[in-house]
């Protein structure tokens, strides 16, 4: 998988692009697995720190963070693009800098799960065939977003109702819990 990953990547990427990975760069790999990926991918890499490439405590991992990273990772970050605001997280969100003026936002971390709002995009690679995206084509698929804009909520909402009816069976379950204690 990890040298299919790669071939796709250098498809679309020349040695002098940019690229911002949304997260879990080094999830499972070796200190020299994570480097020899690493320098077989084109292009300078910037990294928006994911949760895979944390340690417990919070810390980068080693096998990420001695990689030659064009900017030091960090967790959140935005560019501007053909006048276009674009937010870049790991996560999702419901809102996001700019949301309510037209900002659009990139995450991954959801492995093509989650459903997104509009002008909000699974950027991971999963979600995209595999390949990384250009941030053209990146603004073409937010703005479609938007033309979807109805469907998209519906598929939020649903996804909302249902971690609400989760969520308040455990309230129910720790209220139980809690009178039975008192």
């Amino acid at each position: 998988m990890n040298r299919t990953l790669i071939e796709r990547w250098n498809a679309r990427v020349n040695k002098r692009d940019t690229v911002k990975i949304l997260g879990d760069f080094g999830f499972h790999l070796s200190d020299k697995e994570a480097l020899e990926i690493f320098n077989a991918l084109n292009g300078s890499k910037e990294l928006i720190i994911g949760n895979h490439d944390l340690d417990r405590k919070g810390k980068v991992i080693q096998s990420v963070a001695r990689l030659p990273w064009a900017k030091p990772p960090t967790h959140y970050s935005e560019i501007k693009h053909d006048g276009h605001r674009i937010v870049l997280s790991h996560y999702a969100a419901l809102t996001w800098n700019g949301s309510h003026h037209g900002s659009f936002m990139a995450f991954g971390h959801s492995h093509d799960t989650l459903p997104s709002l509009p002008g909000s995009i699974d950027v991971g690679v999963d979600a995209q065939n595999y390949y990384p995206i250009s941030v053209e084509e990146f603004v073409r698929q937010a703005k479609e977003s938007l033309l979807d804009a109805p469907a998209r909520i519906a598929k939020v909402k649903e996804m909302l109702d249902g971690m609400t009816s989760r969520i308040l069976e455990r309230a129910a379950k720790l209220n139980e819990t809690k009178e039975n204690k008192g």
